[in-house]
């Protein structure tokens, strides 16, 4: 992984070197590397258009200050409502066109069949609103249709090719984030695109296929590790119905089979860019997945447990958050420990708070915590139970606080270093506290497939599909990716407007290379 994001790096340099003999680029930051690393793993149409927008960084700053904008009016028009309503009506903006039509003045004949072209669940919800609170939704409906004129008021002065690519990429609302929020990687990838674009289509390309085979590498050793540890596996099974139950499903609701087309087809609608998601939450969270995609398996149709994929960051975040959890299934924590300490160490999201947990408990574990699994089963175990002791015991949460109350308890916690300041786990330098509180996820529709209702015009590049079983799983990469890759420096929108270019009257050079295949 190092190699690659080496390489990824020098990515721009290259191109400049080639051409110029003199290399005019800026070091490139950390934040960046990861940044381009991330956007390996789109279909290459889709990396395609991100390399056409860097060519405009103009429109990314504006739209991105419209995106504020009308993101803010959002949140303030629904403030007054209880969280849970704000829920409601944030679900509902998912489905595009459906607050448009929900808001206009219909009978109950014409609001049945609007909604019938929309998921099931979703009726009541749409129901309760139109029927009550009208006002509210025609308010909602005009801060995003003010949002979309004045976009297009904005982008009419550029090229229709351009205006094609940002139309589509408002699509990927975590991809308008990514450019505005890394804007000077956004600059650069521009330039050099513009300069040779063949050289940064195929370095895309080469590391694309490089990423889907590493992901593919993961999903195979997490499975491989979680069907070879009995224990692992069934509080697997135990915490993914707790961690469902405490985002609003019930057990007789997940412990169902689910059809296999289903989950190979499921299709996710995220919150719309101009809207944003929810405001509460502390990261990104722009597309609400299913409990089963959270747990990294579903139950096929003999109720075997079939695993696609590492549990998601939003899982591994929630274990990790609660001591009760590391007591109660510390062998889910010792496979969580085998894997990102194993000899590959994926470098995700989740291996982040994995080796911050470790960091943050290293002077309570035994020496051979990583290296034997018996060990570190229990450890995990009686790091839980002493967490939660303290706690009971109302021992301030601090460290060394912790530390006294260890040392005068010691039999209690055999499996542990009752010594702290002689822990010889060594400090891992530059780790962040990543473990953040975790915010309920928003419950969606657990037994079927969200059918594809975008209204917008058709674009070239077809709305996202997500199939769970191709591997990459690249959506949620690039939430845990992007999100921890913020920028050293966040920019802001400037004050003043950049002026559109004139019109051109003769068609905008074609590019090549990009190829088809918009889906994963």
């Amino acid at each position: 992984m190092k190699t690659l994001l080496i390489s990824l790096a020098l990515l721009v340099s290259s191109s400049v070197i080639a051409q110029d003999k003199v290399s005019t680029h800026t070091p490139w930051t950390k934040e960046d590397s990861a940044a381009i690393n991330a956007l390996a793993l789109y279909p290459d149409s889709i990396r395609l258009l991100i390399f056409q927008a860097c060519e405009y960084p103009a429109i990314i700053v504006n739209v991105a200050s419209l995106q504020r904008n009308s993101s803010t009016a959002f949140a303030d028009a629904i403030g007054g409502y209880p969280k849970a309503e704000q829920e409601d009506i944030w679900n509902l903006s998912r489905y595009p066109g459906l607050i448009s039509k929900l808001a206009a003045n219909n009978s109950d004949d014409q609001l049945t069949g609007i909604l019938a072209t929309y998921p099931s669940d979703i009726h009541d919800i749409g129901l309760k609103y139109a029927k009550n609170n009208q006002a509210d939704l025609k308010k909602v409906d005009s801060i995003e249709s003010q949002a979309n004129t004045q976009f297009d008021q904005f982008i009419s002065a550029y090229p229709a090719d351009v205006q094609q690519t940002f139309r589509t990429l408002l699509q990927y609302p975590e991809i308008m984030s990514l450019l505005n929020d890394h804007l000077s990687l956004s600059v650069r990838v521009g330039d050099h695109y513009k300069r040779d674009p063949q050289r940064v289509i195929h370095k895309a390309d080469s590391n694309h296929d490089v990423q889907v085979k590493q992901n593919a590498q993961e999903v195979q050793e997490w499975k491989q590790n979680i069907e070879s540890d009995t224990a692992a596996q069934n509080e697997l099974k135990n915490a993914a119905n707790a961690y469902a139950d405490s985002n609003g499903y019930n057990t007789g609701e997940t412990d169902k089979p689910i059809d296999e087309n289903m989950v190979a087809n499921y299709t996710c609608n995220p919150y719309p860019y101009w809207l944003g998601y929810p405001s509460w939450y502390p990261y990104a969270y722009w597309y609400p997945y299913p409990y089963w995609y959270d747990w990294g398996f579903y139950y096929g149709r003999n109720g075997n447990m079939v695993v696609f994929g590492t549990p998601s960051f939003y899982f591994t975040n929630w274990y990790f958050y609660y001591p009760r959890h590391w007591e109660t299934f510390p062998h889910l924590g010792g496979a969580y420990i085998h894997h990102y300490y194993g000899p590959r160490r994926p470098y995700t999201e989740n291996s982040l708070v994995v080796r911050n947990w470790v960091q943050n408990n290293r002077n309570y574990l035994p020496n051979n915590f990583v290296s034997s699994s018996s060990a570190r089963v229990e450890a995990i175990r009686q790091v839980g139970q002493l967490h939660v002791a303290a706690q009971r015991s109302g021992v301030p949460e601090n460290t060394s606080a912790r530390n006294e109350y260890l040392q005068k308890n010691a039999d209690r916690f055999p499996a542990l270093n009752n010594k702290p300041e002689q822990t010889s786990i060594p400090e891992e330098r530059g780790m962040q506290n990543v473990i953040q509180h975790p915010e309920r996820q928003p419950a969606v529709i657990p037994s079927r497939t969200e059918p594809n209702v975008n209204t917008r015009t058709q674009r070239s590049v077809s709305t996202p599909t997500y199939n769970y079983n191709n591997i990459n799983r690249a959506q949620s990469y690039h939430q845990s990716t992007w999100e921890h890759a913020q920028p050293t420096r966040q920019y802001s929108a400037p004050a003043r407007q950049y002026s559109a270019p004139a019109r051109q009257s003769a068609p905008a050079p074609s590019r090549s290379g990009g190829g088809g295949g918009g889906r994963r």
